[in-house]
């Protein structure tokens, strides 16, 4: 079966309200579903830099200052992503927060390739993000003291309480399920027009036997119905 470019513009037409209905729904769904069941999480972040103690005076030490801290960075991030880290910011919240709870929260991440990195923080609540981002910042500097003497976390950004929730993005997954509805009602309506094997007009008699059309003979039927209702 071969399908010109007019015969798709036949079947979406044919099927539109099919389509934009289907479509439609997809949409209404999606808005319900993301607006009054899938949970909102609010996101708070608190930025620290690298700080090490050395001669600043001179331009090649402060240069290796410079790529020393950077080195350290995706070290203290490892060094933050274990147990007695969050053990430790468990403590600084009064174990409101058990340990394994802090872990699936918390994450970390480098900014650019420099001295500074972001914790990030996820919770149900905006006032629950942004309380694990201050106990984040004041464990983080204890935690890795020990790592060396002459390098210590500043607080660059501190965390602040979320104006919003970070998640679900209704806006976009109106749009997803506006996409996906109109994808899945288009397939629909060409697969029905595949396995359809009736001849709906004469163009399809030509194309399909290769033979001219001499004579047709009309729907007696639904002329006869026509011309009872027009005499009604």
């Amino acid at each position: 079966m071969e399908i010109s470019f007019k015969d798709i513009l036949k079947i979406v037409k044919k099927n539109l309200i099919f389509i934009i209905v289907t479509a439609l729904i997809f949409s209404v769904c999606s808005f319900f579903i993301t607006k009054f069941f899938i949970p909102k999480t609010y996101t708070s972040s608190v930025k620290l830099y690298v700080e090490t103690a050395t001669d600043t005076t001179n331009s090649y030490n402060a240069l290796s200052s410079v790529n020393y801290a950077k080195s350290l960075v995706a070290t203290y991030i490892q060094m933050l992503q274990t147990n007695n880290f969050y053990s430790a910011v468990s403590k600084e919240m009064n174990e409101k927060y058990s340990p394994g709870e802090l872990s699936g929260k918390i994450s970390f991440r480098n900014i650019e390739d420099t001295e500074v990195f972001e914790a990030t923080v996820v919770a149900s609540s905006p006032t629950d993000a942004k309380n694990i981002a201050d106990a984040v910042s004041a464990a983080a500097p204890a935690t890795i003291a020990h790592l060396n003497d002459n390098a210590e976390l500043k607080i660059v950004d501190s965390a602040s309480i979320p104006g919003g929730p970070s998640s679900p993005n209704v806006k976009k997954n109106i749009m997803l399920a506006f996409a996906a509805g109109l994808i899945l009602s288009l397939i629909i309506s060409f697969f029905k027009e595949y396995f359809d094997v009736k001849i709906k007009y004469s163009e399809e008699m030509t194309s399909i036997c290769d033979i001219p059309i001499l004579a047709a003979i009309p729907d007696f039927e639904n002329m006869v119905t026509q011309r009872k209702d027009r005499r009604h």
